[in-house]
């Protein structure tokens, strides 16, 4: 689908996040439209990007209100009253925020804050899931020690522990992820760091090839307009990250995807939701059994990869958000059939995984050589991808340096009873 002239006249301005913000970009900049890219991370290869304008926010990443002033005169700058399209949840739940003084000088979605918080929020947004019959994981949010200690002799480890949202700034945790093996672990880790933005959940077996994403669109009416999967065949940290190699469509059996975009749907009517969304559900490896994780209400990570099988999401924003009607948009899209690396990340993954013996070193140059989608690497926008590459041959050469300089001594174990080594693939 493509806009008529007075649409295309119309900027889009992208708060850019690395790999989402390239991708998101590049998809609006295929087809005509005019995008200015708000960089947070002079490390950002979208600064290379031959597609944008680019505009340095470096100074403006931890002060939300001078953000919202600079958008605001960089709105009335440009003219148009552009679109304006967030690529973090931090970013979403500030424009929400601050939806009022930004909607007389921009085009964004019409999500109250408060509905927006209650789906990033994972405590909110499973407590919408039973509402919505949408199946759950067994989890706390935020509990007091005797909490933690009342549940976990209910529900016996491991446990796996998350921020309330991406990018929250309140949560101790030092990843997307902490995997708890014992009930001992998990008080201790409560009783030393708080609960503070935390979510804990009992760990149900899935990991990599087992958690799948519902990618999709819902114009201001709250419709769903469209829906596609995708299947996150190798994550990092393996198991429990974000997806490094992945594939669209996911491979499942037509009555699981069905429940899959029947649970989406289901949970969608519940929070009524406008906006681009990737919603996760993990899938139990023992029964099959399909759980709810997570909502991502913005472009996701691997936003690129729906973009080259055949459906342009954030185009398809860009058509709604300027008023354009999505009534011909194939609900269930068929879309090409294609794999996407992130490969600075899935080298990492498998030098994980190498010493355990999960993944050997010929079977991941065969995985990585069916891959015909990339997160930064695209011929006809080459910079960002080379950019990306030498970074990671910087970072390798540094790795090597240092791993000489030190030569063989010994790593000392840790003494802190509240990690675990994280559980690899079986």
């Amino acid at each position: 689908m493509s806009g008529n002239p007075d649409t295309i006249a119309v900027p889009a301005v992208i708060l850019g996040n690395t790999v989402t913000g390239i991708a998101t970009v590049r998809a609006l900049a295929e087809c005509g439209v005019e995008v200015h890219a708000c960089l947070f991370r002079s490390d950002d290869p979208l600064e290379y990007s031959r597609y944008a304008v680019k505009v340095p926010c470096y100074h403006l990443g931890d002060d939300p209100t001078a953000l919202i002033d600079f958008l605001i005169r960089y709105a009335q700058k440009i003219g148009h009253r552009p679109v304006l399209i967030p690529t973090g949840d931090a970013h979403a739940l500030l424009l929400a925020r601050y939806a009022e003084q930004l909607r007389p000088h921009y085009r964004l979605w019409e999500l109250p804050f408060a509905e927006l918080e209650r789906i990033v929020n994972k405590t909110t947004l499973y407590e919408a899931a039973g509402e919505a019959g949408a199946p759950i994981i067994p989890s706390l949010s935020m509990p007091t020690v005797a909490q933690v200690m009342e549940w976990s002799s209910q529900h016996p480890g491991p446990y796996l522990l998350k921020p309330s949202y991406d990018g929250v700034n309140t949560c101790k945790l030092r990843g997307k992820n902490l995997l708890l093996d014992t009930r001992e672990q998990l008080v201790s880790y409560v009783r030393n760091h708080g609960t503070e933005s935390l979510v804990i959940q009992r760990m149900i077996r899935g990991g990599d090839g087992n958690i799948f994403d519902c990618y999709g669109l819902c114009d201001r009416e709250g419709r769903v307009v469209t829906l596609t999967s995708h299947q996150r065949l190798r994550q990092f940290p393996p198991n429990f990250g974000a997806t490094c190699l992945g594939e669209i469509p996911a491979a499942l059996p037509p009555t699981d995807e069905q429940f899959v975009f029947d649970a989406t749907e289901r949970l969608l009517e519940t929070v009524k939701f406008h906006g681009i969304f990737g919603i996760e559900w993990l899938r139990d490896e023992k029964t099959g059994a399909f759980y709810l994780i997570d909502f991502n209400a913005r472009p996701f990570l691997t936003i690129g990869h729906l973009h080259d099988c055949g459906v342009n999401l954030p185009f398809l924003a860009y058509l709604d958000l300027t008023g354009q009607s999505l009534e011909n948009v194939d609900p269930r899209p068929t879309v090409k059939r294609k794999r996407w690396i992130y490969f600075s990340k899935d080298l990492e993954t498998f030098r994980e995984l190498r010493p355990y013996g999960a993944l050997g070193f010929f079977r991941w140059l065969a995985s990585i050589a069916m891959c015909t989608s990339f997160a930064y690497v695209s011929w006809r926008d080459p910079l960002p991808g080379l950019h990306s590459l030498l970074s990671m041959v910087r970072r390798a050469l540094k790795f090597a340096f240092r791993k000489g300089k030190l030569g063989s001594t010994p790593a000392q174990p840790s003494t802190d009873s509240s990690a675990t080594p994280r559980t690899l693939p079986r």
